[in-house]
């Protein structure tokens, strides 16, 4: 079963790194949207600001303004809870939809090796699910720094 059309022909730690780093530039977009909207910002500040009055109270030791503090950061961290879920919900979704097909192609195949000048893990040989994690984590990275979320 070859996995889509427009990628035959290519290696499969291609196929899959272009797989990967789709799906993480389409997570990272999704990801802006939602966490960088203002408020989820105002939610963000709020969490942060009643963080740091926590901090003051334990420092001082008045437990009565911790204990109100923490039941604050509980509501506020509901809060953005629910911004957080749209995006795994997206994510969800299309890990869903594109793992069976990966792992219909890529199942007991090796897809790429670690280089052997590696200490320790040289030559370690990965599956498509390590190598797309991999993949995709780093994609990610890069792709949160540029958009800075």
């Amino acid at each position: 079963m070859d996995l889509l059309a427009f990628f035959l022909g290519l290696h499969p730690a291609i196929e899959i790194f272009l797989i990967g780093a789709i799906i993480s530039i389409i997570m990272s977009f999704v990801n802006r949207k939602v966490l960088c909207s203002e408020k989820a910002k105002e939610v963000k500040k709020n969490m942060q600001d009643v963080r740091s009055k926590m901090l003051e109270a334990q420092k001082s030791g008045d437990t009565k303004t911790t204990n109100e503090c923490l039941s604050q950061l509980v509501k506020i961290n509901s809060q953005y809870m629910r911004f957080m879920i749209k995006p795994m919900m997206v994510s969800f979704i299309l890990f869903l939809f594109i793992v069976p097909i990966l792992k219909g192609a890529y199942t007991g195949k090796v897809v790429a090796t670690v280089p052997p000048t590696l200490p320790g893990i040289g030559g370690f040989k990965l599956s498509w699910f390590w190598w797309y994690a991999i993949s995709a984590f780093v994609v990610s990275m890069i792709a949160k720094k540029i958009l800075e979320i």
